[in-house]
């Protein structure tokens, strides 16, 4: 195989946040609701999570990206433009629908495999099937029968469940949400007619996971490529190494990192020259930090989410989340939004020992918490806790 091309740490660093569309004050992807549908394509997907402590992730990742983001944005190129759709990428996601195609084989692989989470009884998925083909979309809550049927076909679990397999099967998708509850439809008639839904080969859906993975991340290792994938590592590592030869990819090495890397010749012609010293407040589930190896690798970020913690195991909060400025993540922040009384609350704001506080990064983070607060519909901000403690009286002056 090749040699790979020698890169420093801070190239790989530009490189990254570039693909990611946060590294310059120009919007990567524009303005308004054509811009998240450029974001969603070229990230690959935008996870959807149903953690309300803040606006949701999906709406978060695509604010942290596109100016003036408006959640209706989102939900009419789901509901109205049938642009994008729901399926699972590492988790429940939106998805392009022009990739529609490349979600098939792990559709197939379920079928094959009989479940994903669930073990349903194949008469329940059926008449689950059967209702939403003759009635049109229907809710979950459409199967719920009263308690003195609990025992009948349609007790709400069963259906549920099947909900779920139908879903990962393929046979049914989410044509719209009413607030966090998907109506169903039959795929079929959901997929647009101009959208190709021809299965790939096994090598053709490898080779789009590996464009994809770097068209978003710019540079990616092998383990990158395969995370949460269907795919084996022998297979991954064969494509690689015949597109290597093609010179359709380009293996790296970076700084003094010891894996070998893979990005695009076209990518690597887009090595930006300067950043923008932004602030950026990362959901815990955006593209960008999601594989939390990579970023400790590429950053030297030692970041995990405190979701899943007991209380008495949190170190810096419930919903912890990584600050990005420029190309260093500098530390980590844990809001809660009150909605009902427009408030929202910093439970902490922890800067990391090595960073030096200046008076431009403590304007900046100003601004972006000023933001923050407008676009999780607050009006008043509170900040309960920061390290260094002379942060708190700064930032509480807003």
């Amino acid at each position: 195989m090749k040699p790979p091309i020698e890169i420093k740490l801070a190239e790989a660093r530009k490189l990254a946040l570039s693909q990611q569309g946060l590294l310059k004050a120009l919007p990567k992807f524009g303005r308004g609701k054509k811009a998240v549908l450029r974001a969603i394509e070229h990230l690959g997907y935008v996870q959807i999570d149903a953690i309300s402590v803040i606006q949701r992730a999906h709406h978060h990742t695509l604010w942290s990206r596109i100016p003036g983001y408006k959640p209706k944005y989102l939900l009419d190129l789901l509901n109205k433009d049938r642009q994008i759709f729901e399926y699972w990428s590492h988790a429940a996601s939106f998805l392009p629908m022009r990739d529609f195609r490349y979600a098939l084989p792990v559709m197939q692989s379920i079928k094959e495999k009989g479940k994903h989470w669930y073990q349903v009884e194949a008469e329940i998925k059926s008449a689950v099937l059967d209702r939403i083909t003759l009635e049109g979309p229907l809710y979950a809550r459409d199967f719920e029968t009263p308690k003195l049927d609990a025992g009948l076909m349609w007790n709400w679990k069963p259906a549920k469940k099947a909900l779920h397999e139908l879903f990962m099967e393929g046979k049914v998708t989410v044509k719209s949400r009413d607030g966090f509850q998907r109506l169903y439809e039959v795929t079929e008639r959901f997929v647009p007619d101009h959208i190709d839904t021809s299965i790939p080969s096994y090598d053709e859906y490898l080779w789009f996971c590996i464009q994809q993975c770097i068209k978003a991340q710019a540079l990616c290792t092998i383990p990158e490529i395969r995370y949460q994938r269907i795919f084996s590592n022998k297979d991954l590592t064969r494509v690689i190494h015949r597109k290597v030869e093609q010179g359709s990819l380009i293996p790296l090495t970076v700084g003094s990192l010891k894996q070998v890397y893979y990005s695009l010749p076209e990518v690597l012609t887009q090595l930006p020259l300067r950043s923008s010293q932004l602030i950026h407040l990362l959901s815990p589930f955006d593209n960008m930090v999601i594989q939390r190896k990579r970023l400790k690798d590429l950053f030297d970020f030692d970041y995990q989410t405190e979701i899943y913690y007991p209380a008495h195991k949190r170190v810096y909060g419930y919903f912890s989340m990584p600050i990005l400025h420029g190309t260093s993540f500098i530390g980590r922040i844990d809001p809660k939004a009150h909605r009902e009384a427009k408030h929202l609350e910093i439970r902490n704001l922890v800067l990391d020992d090595t960073v030096r506080i200046t008076d431009a990064l403590v304007e900046k983070l100003k601004l972006k918490l000023q933001e923050f607060c407008r676009f999780n519909a607050c009006e008043t901000l509170e900040i309960r806790k920061t390290n260094p403690g002379h942060l708190k009286s700064t930032l509480s002056s807003i």
